[in-house]
This record gives C-alpha cells, sequence and structure tokens, in this order.
C-alpha cells in the first residue's frame, strides 16, 4: 500500500481540533493569566504542525519536563498552576535555571537554554508575555573524535551479501560517508528514493524541511544497486517500502538502527559506534580536502551556513600542512637577499676595521 500523504487542508484542519480539545482541557487560569502547561501544550502542537521530527519533539518535552520541574522547586507551586507571566522575568529566571542544572558541561546547558529560548518565542508571539529575551553564550564545541582511515578500512570491508543485517549495515555506513546524512533521514528513506539509473538519492525527510538530491559516489551507489537488487526487489516488495528495514521488512527503529551499526562496528573490532560520528567523518574529510562550505552545507541539509562553519573551525588545525603546501605564499618563490642581521654585522665589522 502506498503512503498516503496529508494534504495541507488535512494540516489545517487537524491542527485546529488538537487546539480546541486543548482549550476545552488546558483552560485553567491563574489570574489573567494563561499556565505554562497550558502555553507548552499549544506550543508543542505548533512544533508538530510544522513537520518538526519526533527527536525534536522529544527533545522539547525534555526541555519542559526538567523547566517545570526547576519552576516547581525553586517556587514552591503546582506545576499546571505557575501563571506563563513568570517567563517575563526572564534574566533571573534563565539564571537560576543555569544554577538549577549543577555540574554539566556548557553544551548541554546551551541545548536546554535553546528549548527555553524557542518556548519563550512562542509565548511571546501569542501575546502570552512581552519582551522575551534569552541570551545565549555559544562556545565552541570539543573536536570529535572521528573515524579514523583504518577504521574505516575495516568497516568497508565488504560482507557477504547473503548475510542480510550485516551487507544492510555495510550499505548504510557506505551512504553516510558519500553523503553525511542524517539518522532521521535514513530512517524514513524509500526505495523509490534511490535513482540507479541516474546515480543520485533524494532525501525528503531532512531537518531543513526540504527535499534534497544528491549525487551518489560510485562505492556507494554500487553498495545500494547490490542491496536493492538482492535484498529489496521482487516478492512482495514495493517502491513505496522502506529501503532500509529490519528482517521483518519493517521500517527500522532509531534504536534499532544504533544498535545495528554499534554491532557491526564491534564485528569490525572498531570500538567507535556512533553513527553521527560518520557524518563529522564525512565534514572533516570534505573540509581538509579542500571542499568549499557552500557546497558541503547543501549536501548536509543545513539551511544555514552556521553550523557548517563550525565544522570549518573544528578541523582548520588539519588543514595546517596544506596551507603550508599549497598557500599562494607558499607558491611564490621569494627573493634571496642582504636580510637586515646580515646588513648591520657588515657594519659593525667595516665600523671595527676602521
Amino acid at each position: 500500500m502506498s503512503k498516503q500523504r496529508i494534504t495541507t487542508a488535512r494540516k489545517q484542519a487537524s491542527r485546529e481540533n488538537k487546539l480546541r480539545r486543548l482549550d476545552n482541557r488546558f483552560s485553567e487560569w491563574v489570574g489573567n493569566e494563561v499556565s505554562i502547561e497550558h502555553a507548552y501544550n499549544h506550543f508543542k502542537i505548533e512544533q508538530q504542525t510544522k513537520g518538526n521530527s519526533k527527536p525534536t519533539i522529544a527533545f522539547y518535552d525534555r526541555f519542559y519536563k526538567k523547566f517545570v520541574s526547576f519552576l516547581a522547586e525553586t517556587f514552591k507551586d503546582e506545576p499546571k498552576k505557575l501563571p506563563v507571566n513568570m517567563l517575563t522575568d526572564f534574566v533571573m529566571l534563565q539564571q537560576l535555571f543555569v544554577e538549577s542544572m549543577g555540574d554539566v558541561n556548557i553544551q548541554t546547558i546551551n541545548a536546554y537554554l535553546r528549548g527555553y529560548r524557542a518556548f519563550g518565542k512562542f509565548c511571546e508571539e501569542q501575546g502570552y508575555i512581552d519582551g522575551f529575551k534569552c541570551p545565549i553564550k555559544e562556545v565552541e564545541p570539543p573536536v570529535k573524535q572521528v573515524y579514523t582511515e583504518k577504521e574505516l578500512q575495516r568497516l568497508l570491508t565488504k560482507p557477504d551479501i547473503t548475510y542480510f543485517e550485516g551487507f544492510r549495515n555495510y550499505t548504510i555506513i557506505c551512504l553516510l560517508l558519500a553523503t553525511g546524512v542524517r539518522t532521521n533521514t535514513i530512517l524514513n528513506l524509500h526505495i523509490e528514493d534511490v535513482y540507479l539509473d541516474e546515480g543520485k538519492i533524494a532525501f525528503n525527510t531532512t531537518k531543513a524541511h526540504k527535499v534534497v538530491i544528491v549525487p551518489l559516489e560510485k562505492k556507494a551507489l554500487i553498495a545500494l544497486r547490490e542491496y536493492i537488487g538482492y535484498w529489496r526487489t521482487g516478492g512482495d516488495t514495493e517502491p513505496t517500502d522502506y529501503l532500509f528495514c529490519n528482517i521483518y521488512g519493517e521500517q527500522l527503529s532509531r534504536s534499532g538502527l544504533s544498535k545495528a551499526i554499534a554491532t557491526y562496528n564491534k564485528e569490525h573490532n572498531v570500538e567507535k559506534t556512533s553513527i553521527h560520528l560518520f557524518r563529522h567523518t564525512f565534514a572533516k574529510d570534505w573540509i581538509t580536502s579542500g571542499g568549499d562550505i557552500i557546497s558541503l552545507s547543501k549536501v548536509l541539509t543545513h539551511s544555514e551556513l552556521d553550523m557548517v562553519k563550525r565544522y570549518a573551525n573544528l578541523y582548520d588545525f588539519d588543514v595546517k600542512n596544506e596551507i603550508e603546501q599549497h598557500s599562494s605564499l607558499a607558491k611564490l618563490r621569494t627573493h634571496s637577499g642582504q636580510t637586515i642581521g646580515t646588513k648591520k654585522k657588515q657594519e659593525i665589522e667595516e665600523k671595527s676595521k676602521e
């Protein structure tokens, strides 16, 4: 059965129904202000109707749980009755919120603050509060240890095609290293998204909510052709079926994919098991081999250049040797001549002879 696409009209009707039920269920008012719980549920519905991914929604839920726990502990009140206008004391509230997190790294703190900022801005747009601000001191994340060349050589040892899980995982890793694709995009790929004759693949589920068509590197194309030809063609298989499925032909879950890659890596004597690390490896290799960040941002489906610039800053130390070899200044032949030191030495010698 082909996927049924939800039309814009159906999305709008679904959104309105959810908001109507929300108003009926969460209509507690504290004075003249709506509760934080009501505001958050409204915020969550908006995020879902925008098409944000399940991991993004799950992140907002984690932020909200931690935030209301902090508020309840700080103000000794029932979370459901906390008024949303508490957010207007953003400077004091943000400082207390950060202090409540204890001894955690700055990246974790900033992640929660981005959730706080998104929620606060939404409340301001809805007219619940005025003048919301959430300044965040951004810092460069630590350099991640990417997969080494030796590790990649082990992982790219081609398994027996008759071993479904092994060959599927091998094909996924080939695709990761060829495109730097995200986990959520992989999970939502369909067989019909791969254009074998044209040597391209369509990423229909991206963080930027855009369809991105990416040319496939030759080795990745060969792996996909063999995988699809042997495992995803014939029988009851339909073009709309998921490309990378489990042993029952069902869509892989995020945890299922993570466990599969972790198992595959360990079987090939590679201790690193992170899927996202393949994306960093792809970005690093692109940058250190001289690829431009504009093209990289398109392949990585970043809507803005900020993250790609961060990749460039992270890995710029790796291009030192290349700069020494390939910079314009390095290529210029300088003239050997009399240095200031040599000239001064000669002057001193001439004076001593006088």
